[in-house]
């Protein structure tokens, strides 16, 4: 960058501007680089120039006009955009030097000339380290640019470190909860410590209880009653900040209750139980096909297990289903009609269907057995 000399200047009050090349050739700076861009700025205003001169002329010019204070920087090429220095404070407004350079009348030469950077230095010795209070046992996850990076178990000490860790920004998080830090940044040579805590009661446990809304649920912890709740108008419900242990939904007044529900402290389980609807003696019917059939012997032998962990009333009989709650039908329309299936859904029954190959029939019913619940 040069403050044009009066003689060099000649009276003007201009920015004269030149993009050079080494690569390209040519002493001192190589080659002018035909096309590149520059940009001219000044208080409310900028303006971009392009170097498309003859060479016998400067790359290209920009006029200052009086109490104008500029700056220009370089982009480069349209297709190649590059970081550039930037040359600040060029005015007009200097006093007079010498016939040529007067006030208002001051030129100046910026040259800039393309460079390789040297490559950066790369350090892959950054630590992050801390204690996850309450997580023993569970595993700290690093994550970066929010998917996994690596992995700890905690210890009984609670204590994770991960290492060799190059530049860059990092989050801890607990697999299976919500627990996240802020994102920490390590600069590949220095140790950042987080240390986090995770709160043990954040379970939930929620269901639907049908013909249930308004019925009031108890939920147990081992023996010991530890709340309570009404059914919502939409038959739902939801029991929340549980810590870590075994429970059990019962609907107040009968003999309907979840199964053992084992949560962790941070998770959510779900259970649903069907009420007793009104004016049904029957909780649970268990209805098969005409007993005659060879594929009702054939249920009959595949529901036993089902029937063993539930304890339901079962038969053959439509108007005997009509007398429950809820009915689990076992075998397909051919056997148990979609009409009578229609009917008890119209008489307020929750009702589920299981048909299908011996194979299909056998695991619909074991896993509900496995999940202890009755209705899947």
């Amino acid at each position: 960058m040069h403050h044009l000399t009066p003689q060099e200047n000649g009276g003007n009050h201009h920015i004269y501007l030149d993009v050079y090349d080494p690569a390209l050739g040519g002493a001192p700076y190589g080659a002018r680089v035909n096309g590149a861009q520059l940009r001219v700025a000044w208080e409310g205003g900028e303006q971009v120039v392009t170097i498309d001169k003859p060479p016998s002329e400067p790359g290209t010019n920009f006029p200052m006009w009086k109490w104008q204070v500029c700056s220009v920087e370089c982009f480069g090429l349209a297709e190649q955009l590059l970081p550039s220095d930037k040359v600040t404070g060029m005015q007009t407004a200097h006093p007079d030097e010498a016939p040529g350079n007067t006030l208002f009348h001051h030129s100046f030469s910026v040259t800039f000339v393309k460079a390789q950077a040297a490559a950066p230095q790369v350090y892959t010795d950054g630590v992050i380290y801390g204690v996850i209070h309450n997580g023993s046992g569970r595993t700290a996850l690093l994550l970066k640019e929010g998917k996994e990076f690596a992995r700890n178990v905690l210890g009984v000490d609670e204590t994770y470190r991960f290492a060799g860790l190059e530049s860059g920004e990092y989050v801890i998080a607990v697999e299976g909860t919500e627990l996240r830090s802020a994102a920490t940044r390590t600069n590949g040579r220095d140790e950042v410590r987080i240390d986090l805590t995770l709160k043990l009661q954040q379970s939930v446990i929620a269901g639907r209880v049908r013909n249930g809304a308004g019925r009031e649920l108890v939920l147990l912890r081992e023996t010991v009653e530890v709340a309570t709740q009404a059914v919502a108008d939409d038959e739902t419900y939801r029991f929340t900040d549980l810590p870590a242990g075994t429970y059990r939904v019962v609907l107040a007044g009968t003999e309907v209750s979840s199964p053992l529900l084992t949560v962790t402290g941070v998770n959510e389980a779900t259970a649903d139980l069907v009420a007793p609807a009104e004016g049904k003696p029957l909780e649970h019917y268990v209805l098969f096909g005409a007993p005659e059939r060879s594929s009702t012997r054939a249920n009959l032998f595949l529901a036993q297990d089902f029937i063993l962990a539930f304890m339901p009333a079962f038969g053959f009989s439509d108007k005997e289903a009509l007398e429950a709650s809820s009915v689990t039908i076992i075998g397909a329309s051919d056997e148990v009609s979609a009409e009578t299936e229609k009917l008890l859904v119209t008489e307020g029954a929750a009702v589920q269907r299981i048909a299908g190959t011996v194979q299909e029939v056998a695991a619909a019913l074991a896993a509900r057995v496995a999940a202890g619940r009755a209705f899947g």
